[in-house]
This record gives C-alpha cells, structure tokens and sequence, in this order.
C-alpha cells in the first residue's frame, strides 16, 4: 500500500514570470498597492492565496512594499482567526440571555 504523502496534494505555487511582475509594477503605476509609496523593494502578494486555489496570474497579483506585504498578512490572519471565534459563538441553541447578579446568600 503506498504512503500517503500531505504534499502531493497541495497547490503547487507557479513561479511569477518577469513579464508578470513587470506588467503588475505598470498597472500599478510603480507604487504601493496599499500605501501608494514608490515601489524601491517589491513584493508580490496573491490576492487569493495558491493554497485556497489562487493562480499566479497578473489579475490575482499586487506588489506591495514590504511594511504593508507584512502589514496585510498580519491583518488577514488576524481576521481568519476573528470569522473562526465568530462561528464558535454563534450557537443556534443558545438563547443569549442577559446575565444576572443574583445576591449570595449567607448560610
């Protein structure tokens, strides 16, 4: 029986091409997709990400300064942890009622 291998399985990441970078750099004018600085340090961000199906295409691609490429993967785990906390308190059977203080009794 063979083994089974996690990596197989996942999306392999396609290489960005020097005409992908070059025609995203121009779209974008040479600037930061999020903060709009001069681009002197680009990085290249999947709007989808490879691992949920996103492509290495222009379209799916921003360049990004380092500070804010940082900036937004922090943001975007940050929410992804954020919907998770949601849906565990989202519970269809529970009623939501307000607390009450109840005054303790002296036995």
């Amino acid at each position: 029986m063979p083994k089974f291998n996690y990596w197989d399985d996942k999306p392999q990441r396609q290489p960005v091409s020097t005409n992908q970078k070059n025609e995203v750099r121009i779209r974008q004018e040479g600037r930061c997709k999020d903060c709009g600085k001069v681009l002197v340090v680009t990085h290249f961000h999947h709007v989808k990400y490879v691992a949920n199906g996103g492509k290495s295409m222009t379209g799916n691609l921003v360049a990004l300064c380092p500070d804010c490429h940082s900036k937004r993967h922090i943001r975007e785990a940050a929410e992804k942890t954020d919907k998770k906390r949601r849906r565990k308190q989202t519970n269809p059977y529970s009623l939501n009622l307000p607390r009450v203080n109840l005054p303790r009794l002296r036995v």
